[in-house]
């Protein structure tokens, strides 16, 4: 990935984070605050972005105005294993600590932001966690994926592929195990059936009554698992 500007015709220079993982199509998104994500297939010059940007500006100015308007401060909490945490930066810590009670304190630090320390950690948690829990699914469905990760994807919790395998969207270490759980099975289930027919759905409720609970959760609480991508 690498940072490029793009200077508008009255003369608004727009910072963009560009990506060479497109299929077919430029996709532009906000990144965070005063950067814009964009994804462009590898066959695309820059030569053509910049053109592609000049043809779209009515379009790229308003992505540029929402991400300037994006807060450059922690949010006001923090999900971690489906409850919300208080967070405060200490001096004499140099790693994050978290307490049920006390919430996340953040080692002050002259080189990261505490939202990036506070990001790593929880990635962290992520790998070891959900992985886990997912590999306790798969044995006690005695079904085998071809790989097990996470994702950075900011469009869905999970997704499953017969040949790459299964991955769980990181930012789910917020959530309750109870939607863990559900996401890792219903992406389990997709081994045997690729859509989201009855079969598929009575195979997810032998494993799982919180379907329903589950959609809902994340229904109502599933932007706010995203806050941490919001500030820069």
């Amino acid at each position: 990935m690498s940072v490029f500007i793009h200077t508008t015709t009255d003369g608004c220079a727009i910072r963009l984070k560009l990506r060479r993982t497109a299929r077919k199509n430029i996709i532009l998104r906000v990144a965070s605050h005063c950067l814009l994500d964009i994804n462009a297939p590898p066959f695309v010059s820059m030569k053509s972005l910049h053109q592609w940007l000049s043809a779209n500006e009515a379009s790229i100015k308003q992505f540029w105005q929402q991400a300037a308007e994006i807060s450059t401060a922690l949010p006001a909490y923090i999900w971690f294993r489906g409850q919300t945490y208080s967070y405060m930066s200490v001096a004499v810590i140099t790693r994050v600590h978290w307490h049920a009670r006390h919430g996340f304190l953040l080692p002050l630090s002259t080189t990261q932001l505490p939202y990036v320390v506070l990001r790593d950690w929880l990635k962290q948690c992520a790998q070891t966690e959900l992985l886990s829990r997912l590999q306790y699914w798969a044995q006690v469905m005695q079904l085998r994926p071809a790989a097990m990760a996470l994702s950075q994807a900011r469009t869905f919790w999970g997704v499953c592929r017969r040949r790459t395998g299964i991955r769980l969207n990181w930012r789910l270490i917020g959530a309750p195990a109870f939607v863990v759980d559900y996401v890792c099975i219903h992406e389990l289930c997709h081994l045997h059936y690729a859509n989201h027919g009855k079969a598929f759905w009575a195979m997810v409720a032998e494993y799982t009554a919180e379907t329903v609970s589950a959609r809902l959760w994340l229904k109502k609480h599933g932007t706010e698992l995203f806050t941490l991508d919001n500030v820069s």
